[in-house]
């Protein structure tokens, strides 16, 4: 399925599918995107890794997510999880100081 056609799917239908398709595309995002930026953020702050590449990181992640590394799971639901506290945030911001 495409980018485009996923997220008019999430804008389109409501309740638990929408918010399924939220999460997919946001842990997807996670899981392939955020190893590239640490990646490149590691070879561009500290240098070439001494026999590691992009492969050796994404098998870091992965690994560490079938051990149950806490870090690879704040890598791969952070977004996700950015994205509901941002959800929350705005909630509390448009409706909370409407309490008088």
């Amino acid at each position: 399925m495409e980018r485009t056609s996923l997220i008019h799917l999430a804008v389109a239908t409501q309740g638990w599918k929408r918010e399924t398709v939220i999460a997919l595309l946001w842990l997807a995002a996670g899981a392939l995107l955020l190893p590239i930026l640490i990646y490149l953020c590691g070879i561009s702050f500290l240098g070439s890794y001494e026999g590691g590449g992009l492969g050796s990181t994404f098998g870091t992640v992965w690994r560490g997510l079938g051990a149950g590394s806490p870090a690879s799971w704040v890598v791969v639901a952070g977004p996700y999880v950015l994205f509901q506290l941002l959800r929350v945030l705005i909630y509390v911001w448009k409706f909370g100081s409407t309490a008088d």
